[in-house]
Order: structure tokens, then C-alpha cells, then sequence
């Protein structure tokens, strides 16, 4: 397990000194309600590597789930089970190295006693960690109404039985809205088979819809989107409705324009937990409104839930809370595991909304960390470490083309007047600039986050300054300024515009034949604490946390929004200029943190006015001399930042270590 932290060895020692999540409370797991297992070696059931266990056990399916011992580490890892101790079969061993791991088992034989173990593998030395053995035992769930079985007439099937326990029974397809929830007490469990919903549609739909307001349960199976439905469909939703419902144990694939996996509108006490979820969304209407987001709520009580889940890809948000009533109360995100793919500008992994609890959350995206808008919001024990390339953005809104643009990428954001009275504290913030990333076209689409590829198709023709492909409908322009890899003897081309199915640019003439859209990912400027909180009188504190910001370009300059710069800070203040607190009071008080850059310590952008009451007391800066220090003369920049702040910055008894 020595290798699986993802932290330069030379800055490890340096940063992390003092600073273990090791020491962090993991917290209470909430078990199934079917948890029939135990360990048959004798091997202390939590041992320190398998952490916060949770399983649940169907007919024929069950899903395991656990998280590693330290929220800085990452491993690959696979199930090993069988009808014996011996075992003799696993599941797929995952393609990405994660904090959090989920896997189902899948086809197992009912009334059937099963042994499992968790294993994880090292991903630098490929050393492989085990669990102990552990007993499984499957029942037949006699009082189950069984889908397709039981069900008369098409898709959708509507569940109106009141408090029954409907079993899915094989995989079912639906060109439309495959399952409708509208009995009070239901429970649909989808046994671990696979729910395709929108396949052949021209409506909005869904794969399983809460239609009732009453104590629903929906779990344990996968849910796909099919080849064709209309923009706004869902995996899972609900609308319109305002009481329990529990999600566990769900996988997602969805892939079609402003799909989500999860979206809930109205809601109240809603517990999403234990989930695999997961999107290939790249298009969408607009990023400013409604934008897209792999889990979004809407609520108007509160009494929401989200944790213990693994958040993939994406195109915008991850984890999206909006309130939209004063009264709503009971936010609480934990302990998940988000790498989302903000590929669209103001796209963060969690919007956790006004008042929430957030917490033991890692978040290892190309995109955004948190974005703090709402009043008394606690962000406390997060791992954020990050890195963010350039987006598309349509301003003014829903204007076409989209347009790339280059903006610093926020950590920690706090942003608006409404942006008070909230605590940030034992956080790990690192945002790191790369050097340029150009694939060549290589690589499969699921790992564009890395590679850039979009599409990898064949094209019906290529000529001198256009390719062709037939069975593509594009919109107007959406390639434009990207590349296509075409002919391995010949450079990319630059798209310079599209239509429906012609791509134009520098092209060749090439034989026809596959061909690949990708994107030469250029990362920007981080800006781990960035302060744009506009109550002169907020009072937001941010104390006891590492914040970390690395630029590897040896040559900085710093430009206009939309095209930034290479430039590194810990600290970056936006518009920080509403006037000073009133005595005894402040906007921000930032205090006891350890800074650390290898090029500016504060940053004040876009040469705004510091005026604000921002209190830095006994914080301490290094400057990192790996991989490189910047030379300059001043780590303090801005032409708006005043002799007052400066003054503050100087008596707050800060260490500034170079």
C-alpha cells in the first residue's frame, strides 16, 4: 500500500507534514436492511485496509462496497467469490484507481450459500491486498411480485401496490420510460440486472420514475440510457413529489444531450447511498441555466442525504443541491468519492447549497471543487486534488457557437452575498497546472478526461478540407477549434467548423477510414482559496487547512478572463471590494492554515480593489521548490490590493517561509 498515494514524493514529506486523514474518524456505516454475512476466516471483520463495509444481499445478486483505510490513497480492485472458500470466479478488476469501491455479483444461484473477499491491487507495483473470506447467503424473496412475470401489458410498468416488493427478474429494454413507482411503500429491487430505457423515443423519459409521494425504495441494478430519446432524460427521477425515497446500490450510464443520472425535483428526505453513477454527457443546452450535473436535487424541506457514492465523468457538475425554499433544513454529502469532467465553464464537483454538512468527501476531477453560495454552509475533512483544462462557454447564454475559454481553476469558492457565516476547516485543497496534453488522437472516449478524444468513428469520405461522415448529426459548430486524427501518415487536422455530418478544416487526401475528434487539453492557473464573498459583514471563517497551488510552466504571465494565463497562487481574491466590515466583525477570517505555491502566495485578480475586511492571522506560506520555484520579486500581486491589507497581511503574525 506504500505506492497508492497519488503525491510527489519530493513535496509529500513537505505538505502533508502534520496532516493525515488517517486520524479523521471514518464514521458509522449504515448497513442494508438484508445484511446476511459474516467472516468464515477468522480475520478481524473491519481490518484497516477495507473500511466503511456495506453490503446487500437479493435473490441471485449482491452488491459489496467498501472504501480504503486513508482518503489520500487509491487502488484498483475485484471481488473474488465462488460456492466454496476456494472461490474460483471474479468480477472485472476496475479500469481507474479510487478512494471508494462498488462492485455487484451478478447471476448467482438463489437459496445458495456464497463466499467472497475483497481484494485491491496496488496500481505502481500491481501488489495485490485481500480481505478475509467472508459468507453470503441468498433467499428467495417468496413475497416478491416479479418483473416481467407478474406484470400485464407494456413498458412502462407501473408499481402501484401499496408497500409491495417488486423483484426485476432478468434485463428489460423500454423504448420509452421502462418503470413507473407510483404505490405508496413500494420497494423495486432490480436484482442486480440491467434496466435500457430510451431507446427509440422522441420524448423525455426515464429509466425508473417516482410518481407517488410515500416511502420508496429503489436498488441494486444498473440502469442504461438506450439510443434515442429526448434531451432531459434520466436514469432515476422524480417530479413533483416531496416524501422519502432511498436510492442504494444503482449503477448509471447515460449518454444522450443534458441526460442526467439522477435528478429530483421537490424533494424531501431523500437518502442516495451507496451508488455507482456514472455519465458520458458532453452536450448541453446552456451552462449558465439548467446546465448538467450527475446528481441534482431540488428541495424544498430538505432532509437530504448523499453519501457513500462514486461520481464519474460528466460534463459539468457532480453533486448539485438547490434550495429553493427558506425553510429547507438537513443537508448533509459524505463520504463520496467524485471525479467529475468539467467540461463546461462554472461546473463544480459539489454545490452542496445553504447550509450543509460536507464532509469526508475526496474529489479528484478535471474540473472545479466547491462552490459555497448559501449561508452557513460546514466544509469540513474533504480531499480535493485537482487539475482543469479549458471549457465551453455560451455567453451570452445559449449563444452558438460555444466558445473555449481559459479560467483559473477554483478549489474552495466562495461567491456572492449570500456566501456567509459558513466554516471551512481541516480541508486538503491541491490544484496543479500541467504542461499541455496532446494524445495524437489516441485513446478511447471513456478516458477523454485524460486523452481528450471525444469520437472515435469512420468516415463515410475525406477530401481536400472536409471529412464526411454520414451516420453523425452534429450540431452547428460544436467541433470547431477541436482536431481529428485521420491518417496515421498525416498530421490532425484543425476543425475550423461543421454541419450535420461534414467536419472542415485542413484535411488531405485520405482513403476513408477511422478517424478520432479530440481535444488538446490545456490546463489552467489554481486558485485553491478563492475569496469572492460580498456581505462586508459575512463572517465566514476558514482555518486548519492545507491549500496547495503548482504551476508547471517556468514562464508565467498573467491575462484577461477567459484566457488567464500559467501562473500559480494559494490564495486568489475576486472583486473583493464592498467596503469594510463593522468593528468586531469581518467578511472572511482566514487563520491557522498552511499555504503552500511555487509561485504566488495571494493573488488579487483582475486588479479589483481589496477593500474588505479579510482578517489573515497566523497562517504560514511556503514556497515549494518542487518542480521548480517561480522567480519574482513580490509573491503578493494585484494593483487593487491597498496598503490596508497589506498591513494586515504583516501584523497577523503570517510566516512567510522562501
Amino acid at each position: 500500500m506504500n505506492n497508492l498515494k497519488k503525491i510527489s514524493l519530493a513535496v509529500s514529506v513537505l505538505i502533508l507534514a502534520g496532516f493525515s486523514y488517517s486520524k479523521i474518524p471514518a464514521g458509522h456505516v449504515n448497513k442494508s436492511p438484508d445484511q446476511s454475512q459474516q467472516s468464515v476466516t477468522g480475520v478481524e471483520a473491519n481490518s484497516e485496509t477495507f473500511q466503511r463495509r456495506w453490503s446487500y444481499i437479493s435473490e441471485t445478486s449482491a452488491v459489496i462496497y467498501w472504501q480504503l483505510e486513508d482518503i489520500s490513497l487509491s487502488a484498483n480492485s475485484f471481488i473474488e467469490y465462488g460456492k466454496t472458500e476456494n472461490l474460483g470466479k471474479q468480477t472485472q478488476i476496475t479500469k481507474k484507481p479510487r478512494w471508494s469501491h462498488f462492485h455487484q455479483l451478478k447471476n448467482l444461484d438463489p437459496e445458495t450459500t456464497y463466499y467472497y473477499r475483497m481484494v485491491i491491487v496496488d496500481p505502481e507495483n500491481n501488489q495485490k491486498t485481500e480481505s478475509e473470506i467472508i459468507r453470503i447467503n441468498l433467499k428467495n424473496k417468496k413475497e416478491a411480485i416479479r418483473i416481467p412475470e407478474d406484470m400485464s401489458g407494456p413498458t412502462p410498468y407501473i408499481l402501484d401496490k401499496p408497500d409491495a416488493y417488486y423483484l426485476l427478474t432478468r434485463d428489460i429494454t423500454a423504448d420509452g420510460t421502462a418503470i413507473e413507482i407510483s404505490g405508496k411503500g413500494v420497494t423495486l429491487d432490480l436484482d442486480g440486472h440491467t434496466i435500457t430505457f430510451g431507446n427509440n423515443t422522441s420524448e423525455q423519459v426515464y429509466g425508473v420514475r417516482f410518481v407517488y409521494s410515500g416511502d420508496l425504495v429503489l436498488c441494486n441494478g444498473h440502469i442504461v440510457q438506450g439510443k434515442r430519446s429526448r434531451g432531459y432524460s434520466a436514469a432515476v427521477t422524480s417530479l413533483d413529489r416531496t416524501m422519502p425515497t432511498e436510492i442504494f446500490g444503482i449503477s448509471t450510464d447515460v449518454h444522450l444531450p443534458n441526460a442526467f443520472p439522477i435528478f429530483m425535483n421537490h424533494a424531501n428526505k431523500v437518502n442516495i447511498h451507496h451508488n455507482n453513477i456514472y455519465s458520458r454527457v458532453t452536450e448541453i443546452e446552456c451552462r449558465h441555466y439548467p446546465g448538467n450535473a450527475l446528481i441534482r436535487i431540488y428541495t424544498y424541506g430538505g432532509d437530504i442525504h448523499i453519501h457513500d457514492n462514486l461520481v464519474t465523468e460528466g460534463c459539468h457538475w457532480g453533486i448539485n443541491v438547490r434550495i429553493v425554499s427558506r425553510t429547507a433544513r438537513n443537508i448533509e454529502i459524505d463520504h463520496n468519492d467524485i471525479q467529475h469532467h468539467q467540461q463546461y465553464v462554472n461546473g463544480y464537483a459539489l454545490a452542496p447549497g445553504p447550509g450543509a454538512l460536507v464532509h469526508h468527501n475526496k474529489v479528484t476531477s478535471s474540473g472545479r471543487g466547491v462552490h459555497l453560495t448559501g449561508e452557513g454552509t460546514q466544509f469540513y475533512n474533504n480531499y480535493i486534488d485537482t487539475k482543469g483544462h479549458q471549457q465551453l462557454s455560451d455567453l451570452p447564454a445559449r449563444t452558438r457557437p460555444f466558445h473555449h475559454r481559459l479560467i483559473e481553476l477554483h478549489g474552495v469558492k466562495f461567491e456572492g452575498r449570500s456566501a456567509k457565516n459558513c466554516k471551512i476547516y481541516n480541508n486538503f485543497v491541491r490544484i496543479t497546472q500541467y504542461l499541455p496534453v496532446d494524445s495524437d488522437g489516441k485513446g478511447a472516449p471513456e478516458d477523454k478526461m485524460d486523452n481528450g478524444v471525444y469520437i472515435r468513428s469512420t468516415a463515410t469520405s475525406i477530401n481536400s478540407g472536409k471529412l464526411v461522415d454520414s451516420e453523425q448529426n452534429w450540431e452547428k459548430d460544436r467541433w470547431r477549434y477541436y482536431f481529428v486524427k485521420y491518417n496515421p501518415d498525416l498530421p490532425p487536422a484543425k476543425i475550423t467548423g461543421n454541419d450535420a455530418v461534414t467536419l472542415y478544416g485542413n484535411f488531405g487526401e485520405a482513403k476513408p477510414g477511422e478517424y478520432t475528434i479530440y481535444m488538446k487539453w490545456e490546463y489552467v492557473p489554481p486558485t485553491p482559496l478563492n475569496l469572492a464573498c460580498y456581505d462586508p459583514n459575512g463572517m465566514n471563517e476558514i482555518y486548519d487547512n492545507t491549500f496547495i497551488g503548482i504551476t508547471h510552466y517556468k514562464k508565467v504571465w498573467h491575462g484577461d478572463y477567459g484566457d488567464t494565463g500559467d501562473w500559480a497562487t494559494a490564495i486568489m481574491l475576486i472583486a473583493m471590494d464592498k467596503g469594510p466590515a463593522e468593528p468586531g466583525q469581518y467578511s472572511a477570517y482566514v487563520h491557522d492554515n498552511q499555504f503552500f505555491s511555487n509561485d504566488l502566495f495571494i493573488n488579487s485578480g483582475y486588479n479589483y480593489k481589496v477593500n474588505m475586511t479579510i482578517m489573515l492571522k497566523n497562517n504560514i506560506f511556503t514556497l515549494l521548490k518542487e518542480p521548480f520555484a517561480i522567480e519574482r520579486d513580490n509573491r503578493i500581486l494585484g494593483a487593487g490590493i491597498g496598503e490596508a491589507f497589506k498591513k494586515e497581511i504583516k501584523t497577523g503574525n503570517n510566516v512567510f517561509k522562501e
